[in-house]
């Protein structure tokens, strides 16, 4: 498999709230998964919010998982490996009134033999790219989207609503989180892309794709992806991970 990955603090903020993770795919341990957490809160809660939720999801990965898994056991111990991290983080922002009301997007992607399986709270975005085509298989968990979904405002109208940084779900914002699964079927030579809003709220799907598409390498595509997400103002972290399937 061909991984890029690579994340950057833009050129607006002074901190990189994001973080990533990304398993040894060639260990031999059969674990194929990547993480992705975009961090929100003061006193730079945000990058400890995202901190934890990729320790603890991978944590719980590395020591839940073992062969002959069912589909439905592995996407339990998705759906409780995004539990365990809510929890960390809310206790944590209760201990402590500098991490008060801290919190965290969350994307894992488990990678089966033959589909893609996507836990996901918050806007971050999972997108499958099939030549070119590129769907997104997430739903945003946002204040924008739920107007666009209730027939308020236009899809072109939420990309510029003053409310479409106003996420709706996130993790450590309650003592308990609603995890949503989807399982996508990929196929030989598709493209999992994961990223936080810093590269989407810059750049358009046609524009993603136009990038991808013009490299065989996908690091070099990740990173000109956030060099054109920052020449175009660079308003906010960007994380972005590409696995060729």
């Amino acid at each position: 498999m061909k991984i890029g990955a690579f994340t950057d603090k833009g050129k607006t903020r002074e901190i990189n709230e994001d973080n990533f993770f990304v398993s040894e795919f060639e260990d031999g341990s059969g674990i194929r998964f990547c993480i992705i957490a975009d961090g929100m809160g003061g006193h730079n809660a945000g990058e400890i919010a995202s901190k934890i939720a990729i320790d603890e999801i991978q944590t719980y990965i590395k020591e839940s998982y073992h062969e002959g898994m069912t589909d439905q056991q592995i996407i339990q111990m998705m759906q409780d490996s995004m539990k365990k991290a809510n929890t960390v983080i809310y206790n944590k922002s209760l201990e402590n009134e500098m991490y008060a009301g801290m919190g965290t997007t969350a994307i894992l992607c488990f990678i089966q033999n033959h589909y893609l399986c996507v836990a996901h709270v918050g806007d971050s975005r999972a997108y499958l790219i099939r030549g070119n085509d590129m769907y997104q298989i997430t739903t945003d968990h946002s204040m924008v989207e739920e107007l666009v979904n209730s027939g308020s405002i236009t899809r072109e109208e939420a990309a510029n609503h003053p409310q479409k940084n106003v996420i709706t779900r996130a993790l450590g914002g309650d003592k308990d989180t609603q995890v949503d699964i989807y399982i996508q079927e990929y196929m030989s030579n598709d493209i999992v892309l994961i990223c936080t809003d810093g590269l989407t709220n810059m750049l358009t799907n046609s524009e993603i794709l136009a990038v991808i598409n013009s490299h065989n390498n996908l690091q070099l595509a990740v990173e000109e992806l956030i060099s054109i997400a920052n020449d175009k103002g660079g308003l906010d972290n960007i994380t972005v991970v590409a696995i060729s399937l």
